[in-house]
């Protein structure tokens, strides 16, 4: 057999092992404040008021287009060179993707083709940052106000790229980003939605959480897309080693 050559490998020592251990004594395992405190700082790093932290970059994507208020027979803006949540996270809110050409150099979103693509159902469109490239924000960004489109920007593989002096995630209506195994920070499985709507950051608690706005009181459909303590531990260790 050949050498089999890893995808990624996940920077992880004795500093997350402890942080996981903390959180296993304390028997405090889901909404506590290990979460609270890694939406607060990963709302710091990226510029934005608001972080809403949820079990998956799949989970985040869902989330952030159920909280705009997508839904049947809306439309949304995607590129065809991405990973498959980017899609089929459009379809989970009974949605229609359209595809949008890429540009050559940066594989995202080509502004150009996105405008022959807009049509009356338009109602959003999600820009992926892949490998580390920003998509061209400012022309996302001109085309989206001009249409009265949301831009929901698919950061899952961008952790601290920025654009213009921006971090990508702090530009569109919303930010998602992953934690999975694999991307530049982890928490096993994990992800978090980023943005300066504080409404729409209430709308997303709410629906991460079975739409609950109280113990038994339910408001709208929502799901079990909580993120635990022990992930958020972890990330809370990962993000210091972020930019290193």
């Amino acid at each position: 057999m050949g050498r089999v050559i890893k995808v990624a490998k996940p920077f992880v020592d004795e500093e997350e092992v402890k942080a996981v251990e903390e959180v296993l004594l304390s028997g405090r395992y889901v909404c506590g404040p290990r979460v609270k405190e890694f939406e607060e700082k990963f709302a710091d790093y990226i510029g934005v008021r608001c972080a809403i932290a949820v079990n998956s970059g799949t989970a985040a994507l869902h989330v952030a287009l159920a909280s705009i208020g997508i839904g049947p027979g809306d439309e949304v803006i995607v590129p065809p060179l991405t990973f498959f949540s980017t899609v089929s996270s459009v379809l989970h809110q009974n949605a229609v993707p359209v595809f949008a050409d890429i540009d050559p150099e940066s594989f995202c979103l080509d502004p150009s083709d996105i405008e022959n693509k807009i049509t009356e159902n338009t109602k959003a469109i999600i820009p992926v940052h892949l490998f580390g490239n920003a998509a061209e924000m400012d022309e996302v960004m001109k085309i989206a106000k001009k249409n009265d489109i949301r831009v929901i920007e698919d950061c899952a593989q961008a952790h601290g790229t920025e654009y213009k002096g921006k971090k990508v995630g702090s530009i569109g209506d919303a930010g998602c980003f992953s934690f999975y195994a694999t991307k530049h920070m982890t928490t096993g499985e994990g992800g978090m939605i980023t943005t300066n709507d504080s409404d729409l950051a209430e709308r997303a608690r709410i629906i991460r959480n079975h739409g609950m706005t109280g113990r038994d009181e339910h408001v709208m459909l929502g799901y079990n897309y909580r993120m635990s303590e022990i992930n958020a531990a972890i990330g809370l260790v990962q993000l210091k080693k972020l930019e290193k």
